[in-house]
């Protein structure tokens, strides 16, 4: 086997550069670790013939070995402080009044009572309406005698006469605390005739006075209508009325129990003026016969 001598002069020569490339490097590297800190200080000098405090400054900032100083920030005093509130103290206590018990009440006054009693005296009215009725009348006077037929329709009314109620009237018992109220017995109190007319006529051989038949006829039909009212028990109805409403009014004026007591009755009821119209003068009536004549004194 043969070798080729030309191939391998050149590896080893190739080999040789390369040892004495890497032996030049390294006394280079010797040769200027050696000589850096002339090459150092040349530069150094040419700086500070250029700048003589940029030279300084640098020395510092590369030589000087303490911090650089930072300024502390701006004191800023804190804020103020509020003062607590003033205490105010509580207010002392004050003590409760010392119970006083309520005076006993002083009785109300029959005067007082006897007052607003006058304000009720509508109020314990009660009324009887009578239905139409037809009454037939007869006048006697000689040749002009004549009759006639009359429709009426009434109202009688019934309750106290408050003019005869004073103080005496009305008393107080301290020991019961109660009142009691002596009244007049109940009366007719109104009397009104609300229509009348006149509806069938006889024949007369005169010219008669119908405008005094009516006046007759109103007599007549208002002692009719009270008779029926009496037999119907309206004065008991208004007794009892106005014993309620009376008891009941002085109750709550007093806040007291009341009783309510009627005198007895010893004659017959009074009858107000509008109860018993005029009749006129030398006429009465007739009540066997129902007719209206004239008194023998005027004939």
């Amino acid at each position: 086997m043969s070798y080729d001598s030309t191939d391998y002069v050149g590896d080893a020569e190739r080999l040789s550069y390369v040892k004495i490339g890497c032996g030049l490097a390294f006394v280079g590297v010797v040769i200027l670790f050696a000589v850096s800190p002339n090459i150092a200080s040349f530069f150094l000098s040419i700086s500070r013939a250029a700048n003589h405090s940029a030279h300084n400054e640098v020395l510092v900032s590369f030589l000087d070995p303490r911090p650089t100083f930072t300024p502390l920030a701006t004191y800023t005093a804190l804020p103020t402080q509020t003062p607590l509130p003033t205490y105010t103290p509580l207010p002392t206590l004050t003590p409760r009044p010392t119970y006083t018990p309520f005076p006993t009440p002083t009785p109300v006054t029959a005067a007082f009572i006897i007052q607003q009693l006058e304000s009720q005296a509508q109020l314990v009215v009660v009324q009887n309406e009578m239905g139409m009725r037809e009454f037939n009348l007869g006048v006697e006077d000689g040749l002009c005698s004549h009759g006639g037929v009359f429709n009426v329709h009434g109202v009688i009314e019934a309750g106290i006469d408050f003019a005869t109620i004073d103080e005496n009237s009305v008393s107080y018992n301290s020991d019961e605390e109660s009142y009691s109220l002596q009244l007049p017995a109940p009366e007719y109190t109104s009397c009104r005739i609300e229509y009348i007319r006149l509806k069938e006529n006889s024949f007369s051989l005169c010219n008669p006075d119908w405008d005094r038949a009516r006046i007759f006829a109103e007599v007549q039909a208002m002692m009719q209508f009270i008779k029926e009212t009496e037999e119907e028990g309206l004065l008991l109805e208004a007794e009892e009325h106005s014993e309620e409403i009376l008891e009941d009014f002085i109750h709550i004026l007093t806040g007291k129990p009341v009783s309510v007591v009627f005198r007895a009755r010893t004659e017959r009821p009074n009858i107000s003026e509008s109860c018993a119209p005029d009749i006129p003068g030398g006429w009465y009536h007739d009540t066997s016969s129902n007719v209206w004549k004239k008194s023998e004194t005027d004939n």
